[in-house]
């Protein structure tokens, strides 16, 4: 029965969407004309009715006709960015050129972004959680509208020329985080009575990623600005060696050579050198937890959306971040200014998925070997238990000045039974997803 009641859910997603896509709103409204007369017609001596029914047969006829002796050849080619956000417009750039004997007018151009339908043993899952009267329908629908990757409209064309470059403005606007994958262009043309379209295909395939939606977020002070660095140790905003020139010397022995002033040499007649100090700067972690249980959990999705919002937040230039999650593996990425990692860690966050297989307490060996360096530590929790508690207990047993961050329905709030509700090295927050925005400015 199961299988029965999926293959008439498959078959009726097949149907909607080649409708939707083979037939203008028009050509929708004569092929239920067609469909209502027709059944309305059976047995029926009503001329009106088999009129109604063979002049919209006929309509549908010279439309199908005429857009099979349609043939266009073009190729186009797009300029994506290297990220997008969901739910907001992503607009490139596409470069189009007909490559057909014949002017095209009225044609519309769109993406094709390949949709994958849910499988049977997801179908099965769902039916599992939802036994009791028609709720499995609508949880079925959420899961079926979380598939769908963008919308891609159709965009209007001007008058294409043969052999003439085309620029246009493309949009899609994203639905899901991830990597989108884009297929290639569809060139759509409508026949001469506005009913069918027809799609010519070329394919183009690219990828661009995208992230969550972003939130706003207060200025995080995870320590005193005049705290100098832990541990005695030099921290520069970039990338290899980047000191501070302090004052010119006389050579002395052992001093290398790269360090010599030569036009101050030829100048005075005796080798100078440039004396440099080195600066020190401030060091931040950020712990993402990506322990959960569920393939798709509103709670992992918040969690990347906050860590993707403080990564992308304003930092002083002199600051850096190491960033510790579990992918596949227990990860360390550190961004800072002069450093090319932050484009790569906002790509890995938004291709994560949860990781069911482990618990927080794997983060332990990366976390000691960083806690040393750190002068605060962020936190996003996914719940509050044995696990995430310890790891709280190492940053605080290392005087580090944390703010933790449990993300929950609400139901619990920060409290005097809570361990850490009065520790003036760690803040904790209980904040609930359905008001994230609103209880993420109050921090």
């Amino acid at each position: 029965m199961n299988r029965l009641i999926y293959r008439c859910l498959r078959l009726l997603y097949i149907t909607r969407r080649w409708l939707w896509t083979r037939f203008t709103p028009m050509g929708l409204g004569v092929l239920g004309c067609l469909v209502v007369t027709g059944l309305v017609g059976l047995g029926s001596t009503q001329s009106m009715c088999h009129m109604l029914f063979f002049f919209a047969a006929a309509l549908l006829g010279l439309a199908a006709i005429s857009n099979r002796a349609m043939v266009v050849r073009y190729k186009a080619m797009r300029t994506l960015p290297r990220f997008g956000t969901v739910g907001e417009p992503l607009y490139y750039e596409v470069q189009l050129q007909l490559l057909s004997s014949q002017a095209q007018r009225g044609a519309k151009l769109t993406e094709t972004i390949a949709e994958v339908f849910p499988s049977f043993q997801d179908f099965l899952n769902i039916r599992e959680r939802c036994p009791a009267d028609q709720k499995w329908i609508q949880a079925w629908r959420t899961y079926v509208s979380r598939q769908k990757w963008a919308i891609a409209p159709l965009i209007d064309l001007p008058p294409l020329s043969p052999e003439t470059k085309t620029r246009t403005k493309g949009e899609l606007l994203p639905l899901r985080r991830g990597r989108l994958n884009l297929d290639g262009f569809d060139l759509v043309c409508v026949d001469p009575l506005g009913l069918i379209y027809t799609r010519h295909h070329y394919p183009f395939a690219q990828s661009v990623c995208i992230l969550p939606q972003r939130y706003r977020l207060p200025p995080l002070r995870l320590s005193n600005p005049k705290q100098r660095n832990r541990g005695n140790q030099c921290l520069v905003p970039s990338a290899g060696e980047s000191l501070e020139f302090r004052s010119l010397r006389d050579y002395r022995p052992g001093d290398p050579t790269q360090k010599i002033h030569w036009k101050s040499w030829a100048k005075v007649g005796r080798p100078i050198v440039k004396e440099q100090q080195e600066e020190t700067g401030l060091r931040y972690g950020m712990v993402l937890d990506t322990f959960h249980s569920d393939r798709y959990s509103e709670l992992f999705e918040v969690a990347l959306a906050i860590a993707i919002s403080f990564l992308t937040q304003d930092r002083p230039e002199e600051s850096l971040l190491d960033v510790i999650f579990a992918a596949q593996e227990t990860r360390c990425i550190t961004v800072g200014q002069g450093l090319r990692h932050r484009a790569q860690i906002l790509e890995t966050l938004a291709t994560l998925t949860p990781n069911y297989e482990q618990n927080l307490a794997s983060l332990t060996p990366a976390l000691q070997s960083q806690l040393s360096t750190w002068n605060g530590c962020f936190c996003i929790f996914l719940d509050t238990d044995a696990s995430r508690y310890a790891c709280l207990d190492l940053l605080i047993q290392q005087d580090v000045p944390t703010k933790a961050i449990f993300l929950c329905d609400g139901s619990r709030l920060a409290t005097e039974t809570d361990p850490y509700y009065r520790s003036p090295q760690c803040r904790t927050h209980y904040l609930s997803i359905t008001q994230i925005q609103q209880e993420l400015l109050s921090i």
